[in-house]
């Protein structure tokens, strides 16, 4: 399976057709915990054994870039990703780093809510990355990749 389907797998919890996606709903789901700290080297590590998940985030985070963290730290515990842990350190792109941010976009920027988005602001070429980021709630780079990904204009 690619990154995507294994983010696609988790719709079920989620309301995809009205962005921002909301992450809580898998988190309780899937029965991982989330907690914060201050971390200097890292933006956010996923612990997975048998009988507790975790992810943890850096609390200095940008709420949209938290929000991607979390996302590709559920993507290291989705996927069949090797090991009990995985700490993510910034510039990191191993496949399994490459896989966790293809992860955290499908799951964070569907695909058919993005296009959908997208051509209701057609008119505002301008700033048209800039305002579908803020409705999906995650930066404007992290939309700028997305959208050339899935070749919009």
């Amino acid at each position: 399976m690619e990154p995507k389907d294994y983010a696609r797998s988790l719709y079920k919890y989620i309301d995809i057709d009205s962005p921002p996606i909301q992450l809580e709903p898998i988190l309780e789901a899937l029965e991982i915990e989330l907690r914060e700290g201050d971390f200097a080297n890292f933006k956010g590590a996923a612990y997975k054994n048998i009988d507790d998940l975790m992810i943890v985030v850096d609390r200095s985070l940008t709420p949209e870039r938290k929000r991607f963290a979390i996302a590709h730290e559920l993507g290291h515990i989705v996927m069949p990703h090797v090991g009990p842990y995985r700490v993510c350190y910034p510039g990191s792109k191993r496949r399994m780093e490459t896989d966790a941010d293809r992860f955290a976009a499908e799951l964070l920027m569907p695909e058919r809510a993005v296009r959908r988005v997208w051509e209701r602001y057609k008119d505002n070429i301008e700033y048209r990355v800039s305002i579908v980021a803020v409705k999906f709630e995650v930066s404007k780079s992290a939309m700028g990749i997305r959208v050339r990904g899935l070749g919009l204009k």
